[in-house]
């Protein structure tokens, strides 16, 4: 009896080299150990926080309880209508963990971008003016001033590489389109590489200083006023600065000298002009200014991304041996130039031709009234001789 009780005792393998036993295998899968009893055909799996073996449920098993607590008489397979249960569910932690849907965080959205190799004497305002074209630089809300970032190292050198962040998230897309991989300096040799910025989530602090309501008074009307800007026109240009956007300036195209030596140039221009931008987008007017001694042509798209899309690509270019200029219109220039002394001659000679008229007007009324002054005495000398007749 006491070596059969002995033999029950170390039935489960135990002790410091219990999971050597040639029982016991290691499951991947799981990464737990298991027992397998072969007397009784059952497994035993290893619990590391209760450091004991605990059965593995398979269809075995149950069906031996089940057959153990069976009820003579009862078939178990039928189903069971269930009353009302008018108490309240009690739930457990591993219920109410299960219950409660896992929170799927939000999608952070990128306003930023990073932008590497660019050169070591860039200002902040060189970088506002090169990427201010691309949609509104976001300002920081105690200075005010447009959030960009020249990396230094710790010698406080410039690195080549910097942050700018936008108000919308739709620039950031439109900036890396257009100037990824291009010049940061047109005509020299300043390839960027612009893409999106990537941030590390900040450890939480205890500083409260943005939950004050003075604080976030302040921080909310800097934001609405900043929105403002997103309007493409305010509200005393209306809509003349949203139809600017969609207009491009060509400067040095041609010269006023060509122009008047040969007229038909400015015909064979605009046609050339129209067919290279509408590469780029529709186009629905070209102006040519033959007048203009900086040689312009205005060409508007239908939309404000095509204006941009197609000044990247001619901004710089060599046309007729001249650099051409390309830039979005800004609403306000006029380029239609007039000669103030040809202006005089030509009112002079619009008075003269309105003198002439008056003259020749004048004139032809004398004559109807001569005419019809020499009518009626010739009416009265036939009367007065066909009296004498009689």
């Amino acid at each position: 009896m006491e070596n059969q009780s002995s033999q029950t005792k170390h039935f489960f393998p135990s002790g410091p080299n219990k999971f050597k036993d040639p029982r016991v295998t290691f499951i991947q899968e799981t990464e737990k150990y298991v027992f397998k009893d072969e007397s009784q055909n059952l497994s035993y799996e290893w619990d590391e926080d209760k450091k004991a073996w605990f059965p593995m449920w398979n269809e075995q098993l149950i069906a031996s309880q089940q057959s153990a607590y069976s009820v003579e008489g009862v078939d178990e397979t039928e189903e069971v209508i269930k009353p009302r249960d008018k108490r309240k569910k009690i739930y457990t932690m591993e219920d109410e963990s299960a219950k409660k849907k896992p929170k799927t965080e939000k999608k952070k959205i990128i306003t930023s971008v990073y932008v590497s190799g660019l050169p070591f004497d860039t200002t902040l305002d060189e970088m506002k003016k090169v990427f201010s074209k691309y949609g509104i630089i976001s300002e920081d809300i105690n200075t005010g001033q447009p959030r960009i970032k020249l990396y230094k190292d710790s010698e406080g050198n410039l690195k080549g590489d910097g942050l700018v962040t936008f108000l919308k998230p739709e620039s950031v897309e439109l900036c890396i389109n257009l100037l990824d991989e291009a010049d940061f300096r047109l005509g020299e040799n300043s390839k960027i590489r612009v893409q999106k910025a990537e941030f590390k989530e900040k450890e939480k602090t205890n500083d409260n200083s943005h939950k004050n309501p003075d604080n976030k008074r302040k921080i909310q009307q800097k934001i609405i006023k900043q929105q403002k800007k997103l309007d493409w026109f305010d509200e005393t240009t209306g809509k003349r600065a949203e139809k600017s956007k969609k207009v491009m300036i060509l400067k040095n195209m041609f010269t006023v000298e060509e122009i008047e030596e040969d007229p038909s140039l400015i015909l064979d221009l605009k046609e050339d002009v129209r067919t290279e931008c509408e590469n780029f987008g529709e186009v629905t007017n070209v102006v040519l200014y033959e007048k203009n001694p900086e040689g312009v042509i205005s060409v508007r798209f239908k939309d404000e991304l095509s204006v941009l899309l197609c000044i990247r690509k001619m901004n710089g270019r060599y046309f007729a041996g001249k650099r051409i200029v390309a830039e979005v219109y800004d609403g306000k220039t006029k380029y239609k130039v007039t000669n103030p002394l040809e202006d005089k001659e030509e009112e002079e000679r619009k008075r003269s031709e309105r003198y002439r008229q008056f003259l020749n007007q004048q004139d032809q009324e004398d004559q109807e009234i001569d005419n019809s002054n020499t009518n009626a005495n010739t009416n009265t000398i036939n009367e007065n001789k066909s009296n004498e007749t009689k």
